[in-house]
């Protein structure tokens, strides 16, 4: 909880910082961490309530195979034309985590495995505003992510050798350990 709770402030702050003069769309990804979003979802027919889609692609980073990412969009003031509710959030269609729902969508997807030097696809889907709202507003969401290295599951050779010695050495124990019958003539 309290990695989503420092994620979740981090993806605030990264939001609230970035300028007002930024392209709607957005994908950063500067070594073992990145931001992505949208600062400026709104409703293509003017309406007050619609549907959206948003894909983000980008390459694995050098030295990275695993990625955690949190997304967040929180209803501020009263204007529910600014409202966004999440249907679908993926990286490689594997489904983040629903943390929250309504006014304040919370979603995380935690060591994810990518393929080194791979394409990866972020989908974003939901839906903005809310019927009877007064105006159509921008609605927008953000999201960081970050990667890691997963260590080897599997053992180097010289590991596989001192085990495969270890386990000799403890069935020689076991078996110079029979039980032996003395038999005494008295």
């Amino acid at each position: 909880m309290k990695k989503f709770l420092l994620a979740a402030v981090a993806s605030t702050i990264a939001f609230a910082a970035a300028p007002s003069a930024q392209a709607a769309q957005f994908l950063t990804i500067s070594g073992p961490s990145g931001n992505f979003g949208d600062d400026s979802v709104t409703c293509a027919n003017g309406g007050v309530f619609c549907s959206f889609t948003r894909t983000f692609s980008f390459t694995t980073p050098v030295g990275f195979n695993l990625a955690s990412s949190d997304i967040s969009s929180i209803l501020t003031g009263t204007n529910g034309a600014t409202n966004i509710d999440f249907t679908t959030v993926t990286l490689n269609g594997v489904n983040f985590n629903t943390l929250s729902t309504g006014t304040q969508e919370f979603r995380n997807l935690l060591n994810q495995t990518l393929v080194a030097g791979g394409v990866n696809t972020l989908f974003v889907s939901g839906n903005v505003g809310a019927a009877g709202s007064a105006a159509a507003a921008d609605a927008s969401f953000s999201g960081n992510l970050s990667f890691a290295t997963a260590a080897s599951a599997v053992p180097e050779p010289a590991t596989w050798g001192l085990m495969v010695v270890g386990f000799g050495m403890i069935g020689s124990a076991a078996r110079g350990r029979k039980s032996k019958t003395t038999v005494r003539f008295a």
